[in-house]
């Protein structure tokens, strides 16, 4: 048996896998990361990923960007680009050459900044993505960062533009952003929390010229990647 342990964030995430079949998964939040060990997990089968990987138990630690690549392959060999839009930051993998792109230190781009947005609703983060569905028509949105962004969202209201209308906005311009990010390819996976959101998932499928694929569970995909890291380590030894 092989174990994955991400600690992003935001959330915390374990997979179990055993001969490449996933027997258990399950997410907390960050800071409840211990609620997903037993108190007899044997620590030299765990891999760990994510912002707090080196805090946590683990026999080997390894990047993001590698948990995603194999995880993601997991699930769609073929993959070609890999967008995993974490809490505090988007990631741009680009498995043809081995290149990555991370963007900057700004809530742009990433879930924090719709976790603003809700904030400013007083709605469910999770409920974003239905609100989105509700309308064609969109707000724009010029800016995604923080402030700013909240004083256009506010000017739109003020506009006579619904709330629904201002989320598919937001939705749009957050896409715009990461869309800069992305080399040419014929398609694009889309990983993380984030993407359960499924307004932001409509607006990159509107924006890109590309097939967009999003996997089973795109929140454990870098769980999976770090308990396939030590399997793959196990045969390769062998």
């Amino acid at each position: 048996m092989n174990i994955g342990l991400d600690v992003g964030s935001t959330t915390a995430k374990i997979v179990l896998l055993d001969k490449s079949k996933i027997i258990r998964s399950k997410v907390v939040s960050s800071h409840n990361w211990k609620e997903l060990l037993d108190t007899n997990t044997d620590e030299h089968i765990i891999v760990s990923t994510g912002y707090f990987r080196r805090k946590v138990p683990h026999s080997a630690a390894i990047t993001e960007i590698t948990a995603a690549s194999l995880g993601v392959r997991y699930y769609v060999p073929d993959a070609q680009v890999i967008v995993d839009i974490g809490g505090q930051d988007t990631k741009v993998i680009d498995l043809r050459n081995n290149r990555f792109m991370i963007n900057d230190k700004c809530s742009a781009g990433t879930g924090a900044f719709l976790e603003l947005a809700a904030h400013y609703f007083n709605i469910p983060i999770e409920s974003l993505g239905k609100l989105h569905s509700r309308t064609q028509r969109s707000a724009q949105i010029n800016n995604t960062c923080g402030v700013f962004a909240i004083s256009e969202m506010i000017s739109q209201l003020v506009a006579g533009y619904t709330i629904e209308e201002v989320i598919h906005g937001i939705h749009e311009a957050f896409a715009h952003r990461i869309a800069q990010m992305i080399p040419p390819t014929n398609q694009v996976v889309l990983i993380g929390g984030t993407v359960l959101n499924t307004g932001i998932v409509n607006s990159m499928e509107t924006i890109l010229d590309s097939t967009i694929v999003v996997p089973p569970e795109p929140q454990m995909i870098n769980a999976i990647g770090a308990a396939l890291y030590r399997e793959i380590r196990s045969y390769s030894k062998s």
